[in-house]
């Protein structure tokens, strides 16, 4: 059977950065898609991909393109931080189009709202929440033989009556090496373009070595209720052997890993690291982390190894917020995770949020300033959405007024701390001038140029970038 994976419509450009020569920089190709497709593949189906985010499609074309590759089944990914209403509205187009083709819908969005999706999308006709690969495997077969999905573990789906039904959860499948590596050939690799701090070296691609989160605590992430699995990691032989695939195959110089923490499990990454030096250090790479999870050990191993780039969910520099979020780090760890990784040699980057509900713009400030202190190599300040099913969610309605999401810069949530939502836009910008114009960081660019000359292409991209960034918001 051919299977059709759509990415519903989304201008990526307005949470990430701008576009360049139609490249929406930031944006990689999508792994889960990758993962189902390859799964799929090994038992003799068809996958294509339709990916109307980095295609820059509206619903109709997305639609139409879906439509002329004519599917025996549709799968669309949802997620909520894009627009849950564009994969309904995507839904809803292909189902006029191809009223006797399936559609299954997956993805975040699926696994944290999968008990109220069928309600609000009737031209949905199967959703699977969680991993995807076994139920989908499943789903497809009964398709082709035409039998009802009803003896699929996992799902949730309509029967003759329009009746929702949930089936019986799946059991979790524990030793995820099973799964075949992302089948990229499905991508259009032409149309991705990482961040220019991702860049040491191209061509890039991303790859995940695990699938969960080993904190999930913060209040303001939601991890999926019912259908959210526990935190499982490839081997490192696993993982090395797709590296070594990547270099192969696709001349591949730098591999972003997309994991929530990397950093976790240290004999698994002395494992990992003793695999790439043995490969002989065909790529660079970089990494996610907490900063209360490294260690100064570790990241010289991993350096070592060819890692060139931590990036820390840092999120606040109020001790306050930090708490009210459950971020579970301190200022302090944040300050030995920062020095640990410079001593290393590793460019750090760091990710912050402004306008957490009780946030007042002098504890804005101190997030501002700590950023400041550490002085990161790259730094992004976000804005925060407040996520139905969160554990801050309806805390946050008790403390603000919450509106629709415009991008991750933008603000669509504003503490009643903040006079307006102006207001908070115009502090977000501040952080960015008061950050990359300060001299101390001005003579840190200038230093690590000197030292590395090749450096001064990927700065000028960076500014670039920064500075439609900063134009467009």
């Amino acid at each position: 059977m051919k299977v059709v994976f759509v990415l519903p419509p989304y201008d990526y450009s307005r949470s990430v950065g701008n576009t360049r020569k139609k490249v929406q920089i930031g944006l990689l190709p999508p792994l889960g898609v990758g993962y189902l497709a390859a799964y799929l593949e090994a038992r003799g189906h068809e996958a294509v991909l339709v990916d109307a985010i980095a295609e820059q499609l509206d619903v109709p074309e997305a639609a139409e393109a879906v439509a002329r590759l004519n599917p025996g089944l549709v799968g669309i990914s949802s997620f909520t931080t894009m627009g849950e209403n564009t994969s309904y509205a995507l839904a809803e187009a292909i189902k006029k189009r191809l009223p006797d083709t399936p559609i299954v819908m997956g993805g975040p969005h699926v696994t944290s709202f999968a008990d109220r999706i069928l309600g609000e999308c009737p031209h949905v006709d199967v959703l699977v929440p969680g991993d995807g690969e076994v139920a989908l495997g499943e789903l497809v077969e009964r398709f082709q033989r035409g039998q009802p999905p009803s003896d699929v573990s996992g799902i949730l789906y309509r029967d003759e009556r329009g009746q929702a039904i949930a089936t019986p959860l799946a059991e979790c499948v524990r030793d995820i090496d099973q799964f075949p590596h992302p089948a990229r050939h499905i991508y259009k690799h032409e149309l991705y373009c990482p961040l220019p701090s991702l860049s040491a070296r191209r061509p890039v691609t991303s790859a995940i070595t695990s699938r969960g989160c080993p904190w999930a605590r913060c209040r303001f992430c939601y991890q999926g209720g019912d259908y959210a699995a526990p935190y499982r990691r490839r081997s490192p032989e696993n993982v090395a052997d797709e590296i070594a695939r990547l270099v192969a195959d696709w001349g591949i110089r730098n591999v972003v890993f997309w994991d929530d923490n990397f950093c976790v499990m240290p004999e698994w990454i002395d494992r990992f690291c003793d695999l790439l030096d043995q490969q002989g250090r065909p790529i660079v790479w970089s990494v996610l982390a907490r900063a209360n999870t490294v260690t100064k050990a570790m990241l010289e191993r991993m350096a070592r190894s060819g890692c060139y780039s931590v990036q820390y969910g840092i999120e606040s520099g109020s001790e306050a917020i930090l708490q009210l979020i459950r971020k579970g780090i301190t200022r302090d760890q944040c300050r030995d995770a920062v020095r640990w990784a410079r001593e290393a040699g590793m460019d750090t980057r760091a990710f912050f949020v402004l306008g957490f509900p009780t946030e007042t713009p002098e504890m804005a400030d101190e997030t501002i300033a700590f950023a400041c202190e550490l002085n990161f190599d790259y730094v992004v300040f976000f804005s925060y959405h407040r996520h139905p099913g969160t554990e801050l969610a309806e805390f946050a309605l008790d403390h603000g007024r919450d509106g629709p999401y415009k991008g991750q810069h933008l603000p669509s949530f504003v503490p009643d701390t903040y006079p307006d939502e102006e207001a908070l836009a115009r502090k977000i910008k501040e952080a960015y001038r008061r950050y990359y114009l300060r001299p101390a960081y001005i003579r840190r660019l200038t230093a690590r140029t000197l030292r590395n000359p090749g450096l001064v292409v990927n700065h000028l991209r960076g500014f670039y970038y920064w500075l439609g960034l900063m134009v467009r918001r």
